[in-house]
């Protein structure tokens, strides 16, 4: 279930951009999706629920900071320490903070921010008490302090975490998402045109840019402790190690001009680039880039069953084998695991193998078509 967008300008509250009133937690669809999801995940991108019973958290969430927090009628969740309230995330009420944050008992929370707040906005629509002593987690702090959050209903746990993602860092992924489409768009143009696949250095460069920029991302940033399930997880390093591999095997293809594009590999370099703005794979653009990775699959299939005119080296068969196993993974780790139930993601494979299957059909009759005319 992909993010459901928040209005940033509705302080202090989560208000979905659909939606004119608060987001209700103890009632509705929204209500019964969180006790029905492995998680509810919150950050500046909107509101995830991870609903397949596969979505479960991984063992592993270390480096995430933590606190006990249990479901509540008024907010997301409440921590409780002793008999009295603590703190509420993404209350749905009135957001009070206290006039002196010396009356809050510290937490993970508490002690990461100055005074206790992440909060800068002077104009939040919070509102200030004397003798209050629990702090309110709300918008502002989930747009100022950069949080994501993650809810785990079933342990009656919350992980937060900042993300540090720079302004660079941003501009960077754009451009190149962007000169990524336009290249994918040039080789369909070409697979359509029937032209042969001419050498590009150019996307084998780039190929090999996304490559060096997630192991960087891996290193530096820690990327893959940012994906929250396993089978998330479990994706990332197939696409990634795909990724890697066609740097390799695609010098061949680079250097002897052998006849097949660069759709594939660049389409998996648009999941790791989605990834590292999104950290998860559930977002919109899975199933079109799913669909366009298929499509370009069963398009070779039907050249090298029909034709015969795809190169027969090692090099191809491995790069086919790749395409096909790769095509399999999304489909099973990205499209059924990302499904609202189990019903309903053997219902988008089924969509996706179908569409596939059917665009892959008809572009290869009409550049067959072409190369008839043309000769």
């Amino acid at each position: 279930m992909p993010y459901a967008a928040i209005d940033h300008s509705a302080m202090p509250y989560i208000v979905l951009t659909d939606q004119r009133q608060q987001l209700p937690w103890h009632h509705g669809l929204h209500f019964t999706s969180r006790l029905a999801a492995g998680y509810t995940r919150v950050n500046d991108f909107g509101l995830l629920f991870g609903r397949a019973q596969s979505s479960r958290l991984r063992a592993d969430m270390s480096n995430w900071h933590s606190e006990s927090c249990q479901v509540s009628a008024d907010a997301l969740c409440e921590q409780i320490a002793g008999n009295r309230s603590q703190m509420l995330f993404l209350p749905r009420g009135a957001v009070e903070i206290p006039e002196d944050f010396a009356r809050l008992i510290p937490n993970s929370f508490t002690m990461a921010f100055p005074n206790g707040s992440s909060c800068d906005n002077g104009n939040s629509g919070r509102r200030t008490t004397q003798l209050d002593d629990r702090y309110e987690v709300s918008l502002c702090d989930l747009v100022d302090g950069k949080l994501d959050l993650v809810y785990d209903n079933a342990a009656g746990r919350i992980f937060w975490r900042q993300d540090t993602t720079g302004l660079a860092t941003k501009i960077f992924v754009s451009v190149l998402g962007i000169y990524i489409v336009s290249c994918v768009a040039e080789n369909i143009k070409n697979i359509i045109d029937k032209r042969n696949a001419v050498p590009s250095r150019n996307q084998h460069a780039v190929l090999l840019c996304v490559v060096l920029f997630i192991a960087y991302e891996l290193w530096q940033n820690d990327l893959s402790s940012c994906i929250v399930t396993q089978s998330e997880l479990n994706l990332f390093y197939v696409l990634y190690v795909y990724a890697a591999l066609e740097c390799v095997l695609q010098l061949d293809a680079v250097c002897k001009s052998a006849l097949r594009s660069f759709i594939s590999p660049l389409t998996a370099c648009l999941f790791l680039l989605l990834l590292r703005v999104y950290y998860t794979f559930d977002t919109p653009y899975m199933l079109p880039l799913t669909i366009l990775f298929g499509t370009r699959n069963w398009f070779k299939v039907l050249c090298v069953r029909v034709e015969g005119t795809l190169a027969q080296g090692w090099t191809d068969k491995m790069l086919l084998f790749l395409d096909l196993a790769v095509y399999a993974t999304l489909l099973t780790a990205g499209i059924q695991q990302h499904a609202p139930s189990a019903v309903d993601g053997q219902c988008d494979q089924i969509m996706t193998l179908a569409l596939s299957t059917l665009m892959g059909t008809v572009l290869f009759i009409y550049s067959f078509v072409i190369a008839k005319e043309e000769s």
